[in-house]
């Protein structure tokens, strides 16, 4: 994961690294549904510290179809909207 958990994100954003090759399409800011678990024990998410990635490193990490955007707050990685528009 690139963002930690609570942090503001929209549309493109990259957000983490997929295991496979292609793009994941997710939304994660839809809580996750509840499972039909039958369980007396409290079930707790742990999640991985985000990587902090430089400026260096996100520009050698993206795809062709993607940029960086750099603002004084952050580095963010997000996909290309010209792309996105001509069905890529």
């Amino acid at each position: 994961m690139f963002i930690a958990p609570g942090a503001e994100v929209y549309k493109g954003q990259v957000i983490g690294i997929h295991q496979r090759s292609g793009d994941l399409a997710l939304n994660v800011c839809k809580k996750k549904a509840a499972t039909n678990v039958r369980s007396n024990k409290e079930q707790s998410v742990v999640l991985d510290t985000p990587l902090d990635y430089s400026l260096d490193d996100c520009i050698e990490y993206i795809q062709e179809d993607e940029l960086v955007e750099i603002t004084p707050q952050s580095i963010r990685m997000c996909k290309n909207p010209k792309f996105a528009k001509k069905g890529r």
